[in-house]
């Protein structure tokens, strides 16, 4: 019998991702096993799995269909918290100037399943099925991955139900969902289900001597925040400044993330890309208690203040006017917003050029010494963010900046410094003027460049110090002094 075409999944980069935040892969719970739902994705593109051939059915001892009806029985419970907003969103334009590491339980030794296993991504065969067969089989899932789990190409005036179990490593079963249609219709569950242990357990509701077919399709290309296709299922993000990466493996993926304001603390967002120009292929939005509002490309947006407990969600969802690489990477800044309290930048020891002659903020001859510190809008200390002094020592020119970036990562006091080697230079300006800060007044003769300095933060644009109107310090580079008659 010829296989029947199957859901095959959008490609997807697999994500890595940042969290600026401290040890967050301790903060972030292992992932339980999601719902899955009992429909096929109508906008799937069909791609055949591989043909697996056929299995013998072997019949159920009454202990273990007792420990499978015992498991199906069992009841969820879900819990919801809401909060008031009391403040707007402001929204600003950004001028063109890692979801953990997945977290793996530890490995059960020498486990063994309750039913034969069998292997992902093949459609195998069931032959001479009768009325009241219980079939049951295991596979495993080497990583967190979506998953279409089918039942397909059922004999005529046969009924298959069709159910998902997942076993915990220690022959303790849960039922992820069940997928059971009128008559000889498929059966298809989906869903993003974590790295483990799973079953097929099918029920011949109706059956004679009947053949069908089952599989599951598996794409591990996805990001390490799923599931979080739903307002339900959003990942919480922790008391931080985050910066996560995500992708949309198919036009119908959206991301959902939420962050609660535990001190009332003002709440940052921002979308951007992964330096390749993608960002027009996403559609970032907040919820502001009623509607989904847009947020617009280059654009960050603010709470400044909140109740304490509110909780911030965004989500992430393709753009329809533009065509979808499921390789293309988001990053998604979302957290505390930032406040810079303190900054300094100096230069080693040089005789400064007066500000009578050329207005340079910072004067310096090989070195720089720099330090910042970021806190909430409550004072509680951001640590874990990444401030970047930016530095061009030698404007030319070409009207375009030459910035090289210096990072930091600020500690517990959310401090952060650091230092730059300016190297040597041979100066296209000079000038002669006095100084008398040894005591004794001489003429010295300097050559130097100018250039300017900026402090970002890596996470969130439009913050630091050097701005959209204001661009940069005003740096002197010291290539030479000497006195002069």
């Amino acid at each position: 019998m010829k296989s029947k075409k199957a859901f095959m999944l959008g490609a997807a980069m697999a994500a890595s991702c940042f969290v600026s935040a401290f040890a967050l892969a301790e903060q972030y719970p292992a992932q339980a096993p999601a719902k899955l739902a009992a429909q096929a994705v109508k906008s799937a593109v069909d791609q055949a799995l591989r043909a697996g051939g056929k299995v013998e059915s072997s019949k159920l001892s009454a202990e273990l269909k007792q420990k499978l009806k015992a498991a199906k029985v069992g009841k969820s419970k879900a819990v919801a918290s809401k909060a008031a907003v009391n403040s707007e969103a402001v929204e600003a334009v950004v001028d063109g100037l890692q979801k953990p590491s997945e977290l793996q339980g530890a490995a059960i030794a020498a486990f063994t399943p309750l039913f034969p296993t069998l292997d992902i991504n093949t459609l195998y065969t069931l032959t001479g099925v009768e009325t009241g067969a219980q079939i049951a089989y295991h596979f495993n899932l080497p990583t967190s991955a979506r998953i279409q789990v089918q039942l397909l190409n059922q004999s005529a005036g046969t009924d298959m139900s069709l159910t998902l179990f997942h076993d915990d490593g220690q022959g303790n079963l849960t039922p992820l969902g069940t997928s059971d249609n009128v008559g000889s219709a498929d059966e298809y569950l989906n869903g993003v289900m974590p790295a483990g242990d799973y079953y097929w357990y099918m029920v011949a509701n109706t059956a004679s001597n009947a053949q069908f077919s089952f599989g599951v399709a598996v794409d591990s290309n996805i990001d390490a925040f799923e599931p979080n296709d739903t307002a339900q299922s959003a990942f919480a993000l922790p008391d931080a400044l985050n910066q996560v990466t995500g992708n949309l493996d198919s036009v119908n993926d959206v991301d959902y993330f939420d962050f609660t304001s535990l001190r009332g603390q003002g709440v940052g967002m921002f979308l951007g890309d992964d330096d390749e120009g993608t960002r027009n292929q996403w559609i970032f939005e907040r919820f502001d208690g009623n509607n989904w509002v847009v947020i617009q490309p280059n654009n960050t947006s603010t709470y400044p203040s909140l109740t304490p407990g509110y909780i911030v969600k965004v989500r992430v969802r393709a753009n329809p006017a533009v065509a979808l690489n499921p390789k293309a990477q988001y990053k998604l800044t979302l957290g505390s917003a930032p406040r810079l309290n303190q900054s300094n930048v100096n230069g080693d020891n040089v005789v400064r050029i007066p500000s009578s002659i050329m207005q340079l903020a910072t004067q310096a001859s090989r070195s720089l010494s720099w330090s910042t510190q970021w806190s909430d809008s409550t004072g509680e200390p951001l640590r874990g963010v990444t401030p970047v002094l930016r530095v061009d020592k030698r404007f030319d020119d070409s009207n375009q900046y030459h910035w090289v970036n210096y990072e930091a990562k600020t500690g517990i006091t959310g401090a952060a410094s650091g230092n730059v080697d300016l190297g040597t230079c041979s100066g296209d300006l000079n000038v002669v003027y006095p100084d008398s800060s040894s005591g004794q007044t001489y003429n010295w003769r300097t050559w130097f460049n100018m250039g300017g300095w900026r402090i970002e933060l890596k996470e969130f644009p439009g913050v630091g110090v050097g701005g959209n109107i204001t661009q940069y310090v005003s740096l002197g580079h010291i290539c030479s002094q000497t006195i002069v008659r």
